[in-house]
């Protein structure tokens, strides 16, 4: 009996431990999806001629904070959304800007400023 709960005692650290990697994982899985639906918003506003700001904003929820980037030929935007310093983001996508945007990559931030999922996707 004294064997089995010295195996017991040395199990359950790695238990504890895979469970805060599958919490790790659940939470990195949600983040990557948010940022490719952001992604896709983001791309169907381009492609309708629409400020993806706004799109995007409306579509997630308000405490959500995520940024993307719109490249293009010889030019880039950065939009970040409900973020601190989101008042510095570019805003106001141009018809001129949606006809040369050729990559858009989305990030999910998470609550500590880490990057909780991303998405690139090719533009037309």
């Amino acid at each position: 009996m004294a064997l089995f709960a010295i195996a017991l005692l040395a199990i359950i650290p790695t238990l504890s431990q895979a469970g805060r990697n599958m919490q790790y994982a659940q939470e990195a899985y949600a983040g990557h999806l948010e940022a490719g639906r952001i992604m896709l918003v983001v791309r169907d506003a381009l492609a309708d001629g629409i400020d993806p700001t706004i799109s995007a904003k409306a579509s997630t929820a308000n405490e959500l904070e995520f940024s993307f980037w719109i490249f293009g030929q010889n030019s880039m935007e950065f939009h970040t959304v409900n973020a601190p310093e989101a008042s510095s983001a570019v805003s106001g996508t141009n018809a001129v800007m949606a006809a040369y945007a050729s990559v858009i990559v989305a990030v999910v931030w998470g609550a500590e400023g880490q990057i909780s999922g991303r998405a690139i996707g090719i533009f037309r």
